[in-house]
């Protein structure tokens, strides 16, 4: 019954969806696993879900696909108390079966308890996507994080070792990540719509809440500065000292720009031979930097 289910994950997939070995790990040879028909009424979100699933062309897009198709992937879901059933995967899948009116959803039932639940949420999401938003990857790593905590107790070696295995990342940028929760609501939008480099927003985490509004009032919503590696440092710095004012923000973000990385212009003789390959500027423009985004993270 075990290996029927993990076989309907996989089947009519592409290469990048959870694969049915993957899944068997996942889950665990002495887990409860079954499937069923759901009616859409008794399913509800998982409260602690990090991923944005957004009204957009996309979903539309898988809307159309379903109502055409059929759902390619059944969702996975675990029975609560109350009589409903918590989703852990699929929540886009759900959102646009509601979207064309389905009632009801085909899903994979899991008896799970909290840390296998989160994980399972964590990574058939990370296995199905082909990007996240640093917000996502933060939020997903902190829920990770202080699963393994409960369990390892004080040793950070082991919960290092665990986290770098379990999303294929260094320990170095596990810990960016995590940083990133500690950003006010503004700063981390700004850092999901790449306006705000990751190193930089590590930096701006150890701010208080109403120090890191004021930054971001200054750079963002006046344009009044611009934000650097360096000048973020001496906010940091500043901060943990327990006295930095708005004029000290102010001062700081005005200060000399010489000490600055100067800006960086290329030709178009320089960029003409690659502009084929890009169907626009603007896609070429969104490539460059979401290499550079990958290369200084």
């Amino acid at each position: 019954m075990k290996n029927d289910v993990f076989a309907a994950l996989s089947q009519k997939t592409q290469s990048r969806n959870v694969a049915a070995d993957s899944m068997a790990g996942l889950f665990g040879d002495s887990m409860n696993v079954r499937t069923a028909i759901l009616p859409m009424g008794q399913l509800k979100e998982k409260a602690n879900h990090p991923f944005q699933v957004k009204d957009d062309e996309k979903l539309a897009a898988l809307a159309e696909d379903i109502r055409e198709n059929g759902l390619h992937q059944p969702i996975i879901v675990r029975p609560m108390a109350d009589g409903f059933y918590e989703i852990l995967a699929g929540h886009r899948r759900t959102k646009a079966c509601r979207k064309i009116g389905r009632t009801k959803i085909e899903a994979i039932i899991v008896e799970a308890d909290d840390e296998r639940a989160n994980r399972i949420m964590i990574a058939t999401n990370f296995q199905q996507r082909d990007s996240h938003l640093p917000s996502e990857i933060a939020k997903s790593y902190k829920i990770r994080y202080d699963d393994l905590k409960k369990h390892a107790g004080d040793a950070e070696d082991k919960i290092d070792k665990r986290m770098e295995a379990e999303f294929s990342t260094s320990k170095s940028k596990v810990y960016m990540y995590l940083r990133v929760n500690f950003l006010c609501e503004t700063l981390t939008t700004a850092l999901d719509e790449r306006r705000l480099n990751l190193r930089i927003a590590v930096e701006l985490s150890y701010l208080a809440e109403t120090e890191q509004a004021a930054v971001y009032e200054m750079v963002y919503e006046k344009a009044l500065f611009c934000l650097s590696l360096k000048k973020a440092g001496r906010l940091k710095q500043k901060s943990k000292q327990g006295n930095l004012t708005r004029d000290d923000i102010w001062e700081i973000l005005s200060g000399d720009l010489a000490d600055e990385k100067s800006v960086l212009y290329f030709s178009s003789k320089e960029i003409a031979r690659y502009q084929y390959k890009f169907h626009s500027t603007e896609d070429m423009k969104e490539a460059i930097l979401q290499f550079l985004e990958n290369y200084v993270a």
